[in-house]
């Protein structure tokens, strides 16, 4: 007969000749290292999102100490595969100081520090393991909604638009004691005036073509977005292409609307159309310059309808962004856009002259606004990033100094 019975941390089925461990989600047990103190630093551990890199840098600077850049381990064991119920997480986390991390490279345990930041899937199981390593005095903070009990990070750094993910899933989860957020994602970006002899260059950010919360980008919206930029009153376009782009969609991009726009520079009448510098930028590639320099150095910013990260990083920079795509979300996306249409942080992207024009507003009073003129506009709306940035750091601190208690 096999014997079932309680250890307190989890369940332990003996049959004769036979052992195995089953670790509930929701309790587990650690060998935990005994730390006398933790090393009054920041690690950021970079999973190859660069939309996260900067914002990590900066709120590390904000709380106050030295940052050190940390890379995951990749492993055998898929990342989603620590937040199962049966993985026997002992078995993954070695308890011996001196022994490396086993998703952090070249890192072993005998120092940790006070904080640890990650903001992909990638970085996740390195986040958990410092945490783990650390008896849960590392500071554990996500930028993000993580693929793991939200329990499990001290800090959880939200937006509103993951906010509302949350909500759709329970009331509770939106408003976690662990949790603070942000009306945009954590840019990490100060304010930049544009200066009035700035060249006229507008930067087009691309997506990676699809955003959970209600847009996926088609054949007709890249046609759609190639055809209004041939409206737009610029002598310089620059294209931003993502690292993470899915292969169908950078095809469409490089068809459809790079091709074209060059072949139109090219081509045009001097006469008609004034002559135009496209140029590409693929962060895919190597050697591109920091996202947050070529969005400063712009006059406008155009960003398709998925990509909020750059949304919130022109935002944070007070440039000038428009939406293209916008009519096409649904949803949570949608009704996100509106609110930050509500404090005019953002316009619908409809240039001057395009045969889009049906949509215009036929009394519109005052100056047109040639990148969106279907209505008029109340004057542009600021950003303080850097309070949101500030508060979220204050956050983080009080966590750190109540759990120290």
């Amino acid at each position: 007969m096999s014997r079932l019975f309680s250890l307190g941390f989890g369940l332990r089925l003996l049959t004769p000749g036979i052992k195995f461990h089953v670790i509930t989600a929701s309790r587990r047990c650690y060998k935990v290292e005994r730390h006398s103190s933790l090393k009054p630093e920041t690690w950021i551990i970079y999973g190859g999102r660069a939309d996260a890199e900067l914002p990590a840098i900066s709120l590390a600077t904000a709380l106050g100490t030295p940052y050190v850049m940390k890379y995951p381990q990749r492993s055998w064991m898929v990342n989603n595969m620590l937040v199962r119920p049966f993985i026997d997480l002992n078995k993954i986390f070695s308890n011996t100081p001196k022994r490396k991390l086993t998703f952090v490279e070249n890192t072993t345990g005998d120092v940790l520090p006070r904080f640890a930041i990650a903001g992909s899937k990638d970085a996740l199981p390195g986040l958990l393991e410092i945490k783990q390593r650390s008896g849960g005095r590392s500071i554990a903070i996500y930028l993000g909604i993580p693929a793991t009990k939200l329990s499990n990070i001290d800090v959880i750094v939200l937006s509103r638009l993951d906010q509302m993910k949350l909500r759709r899933i329970g009331p509770a989860r939106a408003n976690l004691d662990n949790s603070v957020s942000t009306l945009l994602p954590l840019s990490g970006a100060k304010a930049s005036p544009q200066k009035s002899a700035l060249e006229s260059t507008v930067v087009v950010c691309i997506g990676k073509g699809t955003e959970s919360a209600g847009y996926r980008m088609l054949k007709g919206d890249v046609n759609m977005l190639s055809q209004q930029l041939e409206h737009i009153p610029s002598t310089r376009i620059r294209i931003v292409l993502p690292i993470g782009m899915h292969q169908k969609v950078r095809e469409l991009i490089e068809q459809r609307l790079i091709c074209q726009l060059q072949e139109r520079s090219v081509n045009s009448h001097p006469d008609k159309h004034p002559s135009r510098v496209v140029e590409v930028l693929d962060y895919a590639l190597a050697n591109q310059p920091p996202l947050a320099d070529v969005l400063a150095s712009a006059s406008h910013v155009i960003v398709t309808a998925d990509n909020i990260s750059s949304v919130s990083l022109a935002v944070s920079l007070q440039r000038p962004v428009y939406i293209a795509g916008e009519e096409r979300t649904t949803g949570l996306l949608r009704n996100y856009y509106h609110m930050l249409e509500s404090e005019n942080l953002v316009r619908r992207f409809y240039p001057k002259g395009s045969r889009y024009s049906y949509m215009v507003v036929p009394d519109i009073i005052g100056k047109v606004d040639e990148f969106s003129a279907i209505r008029d506009h109340e004057p542009w709306g600021l950003y303080d990033a850097q309070h949101d940035l500030d508060r979220v750091a204050a956050f983080i601190r009080n966590t750190y100094e109540e759990s120290n208690r």
